[in-house]
């Protein structure tokens, strides 16, 4: 069951609905508690202690028992996408059910109304991961006996389209940067195109993670704004956090801007390499490139094309795919094959070249003898 905050004292209580053994339900109340979390914890105590006692619940208490859980737990970005999934397209559909009469007939019906909504395999299944985690902590904690989302099973995976990667060569890119005529904004795109970061990535880096030839990637910046600010967090997985190496030019183009910013009172190296006390807004910089592209007169990409391009750049250049892998920080190689794996060239006459010398070669010592 939920909590809640005394808004006089400021105290925070918990309200739990159970039953005794001849079947009669009653209410259970404790107040007191100085936070939110020593509420949750109490509540989670209580309930394991009398999980037999315990009245089967609707769908809706579930969850708000589950966000306060989940709240404490996640990142404020993966709290905010998990969130935004239940009350979107679980909650209206599972909310006044009791959780012990979630069917799997039910939970069928309700896989085949998002399906009929065109969302992608990918988005599917992340809301049924959503509802095999809730009910799983319904069993836990509220007596449930199954997970009906489990047992269901997920989403079927149709036959998608190839998603088409967007991207500028070499000489559509030098035609853009050509008449991007701010630094800092010149900067900006010539990292993204020449290191593969993500927008996040970049925006995120101070002067503190440039140094020797290299950039620190270690932190990112949301897409969601919490009251109106960019929120800083960790990257989503282990292997965005990297070391990437940077060519000369790139090396000295960054070394300018310094200079340009350390003429700036009260300058220190926490100061954002793209905007300085603030990051950029990534508004701005949409703005700003869509502007570019149409006095360069090429084709729009979107931002997170850049990073296609630099791929693309690299396969083009004979680079292999496991160094492109790890500069783009994907978490496997899988990733980038899937993403990639049509720019690759086809070296099969390379091979069958190299498969002919080898013969030619042993021949020849053969003859010798």
């Amino acid at each position: 069951m939920p909590t809640y905050q005394d808004k006089k004292s400021k105290l925070w209580k918990f309200r739990v609905y159970s039953e005794d053994s001849f079947g009669n339900k009653k209410q259970f109340e404790k107040s007191g508690f100085k936070t939110k979390k020593e509420a949750l914890n109490a509540e989670v105590e209580f309930i394991t202690s009398n999980k037999e006692n315990i009245e089967y619940i609707t769908f809706k208490e579930l969850w708000e028992s589950y966000n306060d859980h989940i709240y404490i737990k996640l990142k404020p970005q993966s709290y905010r996408s998990v969130a935004s999934r239940f009350t979107n397209y679980i909650l209206p559909y599972f909310g006044e059910y009791r959780i012990d009469k979630i069917t799997t007939r039910l939970y069928t019906s309700w896989q085949r109304e998002l399906e009929d909504k065109g969302f992608k395999f990918k988005y599917n299944s992340n809301l049924h991961g959503a509802m095999v985690s809730i009910l799983n902590y319904g069993i836990k904690f509220y007596n449930l006996s199954e997970n009906i989302a489990s047992k269901t099973g997920n989403f079927t995976r149709k036959r998608e389209l190839t998603k088409k990667v967007d991207f500028w060569t070499l000489e559509e890119y030098l035609k853009f940067i050509s008449v991007v005529d701010n630094q800092i904004y010149r900067t900006f795109f010539e990292t993204l195109y020449y290191t593969g970061l993500r927008q996040g990535e970049a925006l995120a880096l101070t002067w503190k993670d440039f140094y020797n030839y290299k950039l620190d990637v270690n932190k990112t910046i949301s897409k969601e704004q919490i009251n109106g600010q960019y929120c800083i967090t960790d990257p989503k997985t282990r292997k965005s956090i990297r070391i990437i190496k940077i060519d000369d030019t790139l090396n000295q183009t960054l070394l300018d801007l310094l200079d340009y910013f350390q003429t700036f009172e009260g300058f220190n190296t926490d100061w954002f390499i793209f905007g300085g006390i603030e990051p950029i807004a990534p508004s701005t910089i949409g703005r700003k490139k869509e502007q570019y592209c149409k006095i360069a007169n090429v084709k729009k990409i979107r931002i997170h094309d850049f990073r296609h391009s630099h791929a693309s750049l690299l396969l083009s250049k004979g680079i292999p795919i496991t160094v492109i892998s790890q500069r783009l920080g994907h978490s496997d190689i899988n990733m980038t094959l899937n993403t990639y794996s049509h720019m690759m060239p086809n070296d099969e006459d390379k091979a069958v070249d190299m498969i002919n010398g080898i013969r030619d070669v042993y021949y020849e010592k053969v003859t010798k003898l």
